[in-house]
């Protein structure tokens, strides 16, 4: 009977894909301890009291409803929950991954999201690289199950009642539930008219709604996450084009050719076109982003004799598409001829074809002559060769769609030919930013993309525009406009002059077109705005003055146009890489763990950064780090105070707007300066743990403690600005960073930590 089961089992595995791995699956390496915890069951109730039922978190635990509201309430938890629905959608699930990735196993987490073993690998492989920022890892933890507290276990439970006190009274109870903000836009609240450009330097304006799905979002029929109100808000301020994520082959059905295809693409098609339709009626168009064609399991390509022609080399198991290959090319013409066929008044695509995701023989620079089709032939002919198949397909559909082809990962010395090459009703867009030289702290280096501190265009980006006006293209600039992965926590950073001279500069090269965001910066405010007011006649500061009396009036105006200028003006001192701006504390700020021993884990792409301060700070010494840091806290402190004045002095609607940029800046203060206190703390740890002196081992502890004093005052004072909005902290690709409750987890470290520096 035992051999019968097994071989059932194996069988079954081999029709449905039961077994199919999920990443790092087998891995061993330890989870983290949370010591401030009495037992791991403590930390998971904490962490899930905000975000799952108890009658989910009992079930887990496998014990009673009542045994874990003893858990909650012994630690000071309110035995009432309100869990908002969103949790449960594709708005929330990445919040409850990461606060359980150390605490569960992968099991315990399916049970807990309600998702099937394929939904969960198919969300950490495709969802904007979630496996990535998660650390290309999965701890390793035993299934958690109740146990009988223990008398210390409840000690230290209402020691935890007792210190969470110091945050006030229900300090998880929150002035505004989280996903509020989406609330807002439930509901047209406003006519629309289309506006004229009237001579505006920029004919097309595309951007990332704020809350849209990232991941497989035409299937919903509803189109929760791009409501009407949406486009008309972005509309509003000048914005014309959105853009979605898509995946090929989900939106063509399987063909004689032996190419992927997706059973449920019709059921896309028609979504894809209810979309176009809602954001047609605000003059808005919808363009899909083609990293194509994804790469498939080296199984898929020998699974059929055609299929053995399509594929090139192999990396990280999974092979690519050979651009050599008439059929493979031909393939991407026909898919997107047939997407543009069907989906009536589509606006367009945007392509990345040397990176991101493993696609074609030449999406990796480096290794497209292990191709024995490619390694012969021209790089830059062969990346032409794959932006004109699509082209192709586009145009033989819809003449008027518009093909934006992105340079992202070119090589340089590739660029000139593969722009002319490329067909000449396409557009050419480049990262406005990069290669732009910088000078932070002393410290030398250049600008790559995601920077709002440095204002372009770059080198690189102005001698490509060149060769493609040359080439007959018109052109784009990619930029960030509203917030970037140097402050992604709010939905805007206050750094209007900044921004203002971007799109001055922008306006006087010639760009006809911009890209104002990636997955983060769509969100109606300020920031967008301004790039309507350029038509090569007006100032940067000419635009500021004149949209700062426009939304706030002359008085409260005057106070607003200064704090915008107090923050633009110390923000260009930002400590800019891209290793930090990807690994740095600064997305969670002052929900960061104080770490009291080393947990020997990497900081993880704008996901989990741990204490690993060497990330952080990638090409600055720590202290030069932590000090440009303090210098942009600076300016954003005094912008704070100039709002408190406006906010004073505002009534009405204008109240209300003045209350949303001091919310802002208060919380990218208290983020920067976060950020500044956890690398001296973890800089004063380490050296304190190697140290021998007792006289330096004195210094260090002193360093602590005053990092721990300031730690706590900081989220005391982050709170009620997170508890205001339910904005902040929020990001379309992460959902929330952080919630109440881990600024209560973080304050009972930072507590544990000072008890262990005088211990």
């Amino acid at each position: 009977m035992k051999k019968f089961i097994i071989l059932y089992a194996i069988l079954l595995s081999s029709i449905v894909g039961f077994a199919q791995p999920l990443p790092d699956e087998k891995g061993k390496t330890p989870a983290i301890e949370f010591s401030y915890f009495p037992h791991p069951q403590y930390t998971f109730v904490w962490r899930n009291w905000s975000v799952v039922d108890k009658e989910k978190i009992a079930q887990i635990l496998g014990t009673s409803v009542k045994n874990v509201e003893e858990l909650a309430t012994s630690m000071g938890l309110s035995k009432m929950q309100s869990i908002e629905k969103e949790w449960a959608t594709k708005q929330g699930y990445i919040t409850i991954v990461r606060r359980n990735w150390h605490l569960l196993p992968y099991d315990q987490i399916m049970q807990l999201l309600g998702m099937s073993r394929e939904e969960l690998r198919f969300h950490l492989i495709e969802d904007d690289f979630l496996f990535d920022k998660l650390g290309k890892m999965k701890p390793y933890c035993e299934p958690l199950r109740y146990e009988e507290p223990t008398l210390a276990m409840q000690e230290r439970a209402k020691q935890i009642a007792k210190e969470i006190k110091g945050l006030g009274k229900n300090p998880f109870v929150t002035k505004e539930s989280r996903f509020e903000f989406m609330r807002e836009f439930e509901t047209v609240k406003g006519s629309f008219s289309p506006q004229q450009d009237g001579g505006n330097s920029f004919d097309l304006k595309i951007v990332y709604p704020y809350f849209a799905t990232y991941g497989d979002a035409l299937l919903d029929k509803d189109m929760t996450t791009y409501p009407e109100e949406m486009f008309r808000r972005l509309a509003e301020v000048g914005v014309n084009g959105i853009w979605i994520h898509t995946v090929l082959r989900t939106l063509v059905e399987p063909d004689d050719m032996g190419f992927p295809g997706d059973s449920r693409a019709a059921e896309r098609i028609e979504g894809l076109q209810r979309l176009v339709e809602r954001a047609a009626k605000y003059g808005v168009r919808v363009f899909l982003y083609m990293n194509e064609p994804r790469g498939m399991s080296p199984e898929w390509f020998e699974s059929k004799p055609e299929r053995k022609e399509y594929g090139g080399y192999e990396m990280k198991g999974l092979r690519s598409f050979c651009p050599s290959n008439p059929e493979v090319l031909n393939w991407l013409t026909r898919s997107l001829e047939s997407v543009f066929t069907q989906v009536k008044g589509l606006g367009g695509i945007f392509t990345i074809t040397a990176s991101e995701n493993f696609t074609t023989c030449t999406s990796r620079y480096k290794y497209y002559k292990n191709c024995p089709h490619c390694a012969n032939k021209s790089y830059a002919k062969l990346q032409a060769d794959v932006n004109a198949a699509m082209e192709r397909g586009v145009h033989k559909a819809n003449r008027d769609a518009e093909v934006i082809v992105w340079d992202w990962k070119w090589p340089d010395d590739e660029c000139k030919e593969i722009i002319e090459n490329l067909p000449k009703g396409c557009r050419y867009m480049s990262v406005s930013e990069w290669s732009m030289p910088i000078n932070r702290g002393g410290v030398e280096s250049k600008i790559n993309e995601y920077s709002m501190s440095v204002v372009g265009p770059g080198s690189r980006a102005v001698r490509n525009w060149n060769y493609a006006k040359d080439a007959g293209l018109k052109c784009m600039a990619k930029v960030q406009v509203n917030s970037t992965w140097e402050m992604s926590v709010t939905p805007s950073i206050p750094v209007l002059d900044i921004v203002a001279q971007h799109a001055e500069n922008l306006s006087k090269e010639g760009v006809d077109g911009v890209f104002l965001s990636w997955s983060l910066g769509g969100y109606p405010t300020e920031n967008l705005k301004l790039f309507q007011s350029f038509d090569g006649k007006m100032t940067a500061s000419e635009a500021v003055d004149k949209l700062a009396r426009e939304e706030y009036g002359e008085r409260v105006g005057a106070l607003v146009r200064e704090a915008w200028r107090e923050c633009s003006s110390t923000y260009t001192e930002y400590p800019f890489n891209i290793s930090s701006i990807y690994n740095g504390p600064h997305h969670i700020g002052p929900s960061n763990i104080f770490y009291v021993v080393p947990t020997n884990y990497r900081a993880t792409m704008v996901g989990i950064p741990y204490d690993h301060y060497d990330r952080w700070r990638s090409i600055y010494p720590i202290e030069v780090w932590c000090s440009q840091l303090e210098k942009c806290a600076a300016g954003f402190e005094k912008g704070v105070t100039l709002l408190e004045k406006a906010y004073k002095v505002a009534k009405g609607e204008e109240k209300k707007r003045v209350w949303e940029q001091l919310n802002r800046a208060k919380a990218i203060f208290i983020h920067l300066k976060s950020s500044a206190v956890q690398g001296c703390f973890f800089e004063a740890r380490n050296l304190y743990l190697k140290e021998k002196d007792s006289a330096k081992r004195a210094e260090y502890k002193a360093t602590m403690r005053k990092a721990c004093e300031q730690e706590l005052q900081l989220i005391k004072d982050m709170l009620p600005v997170l508890s205001d909005d339910s904005k902040i902290a929020y990001e379309s690709s992460n959902h929330y960073f952080y919630l109440p409750c881990d600024l209560g987890e973080a304050y009972l470290s930072v507590l544990y930590a000072l008890r262990w520096i005088e211990e």
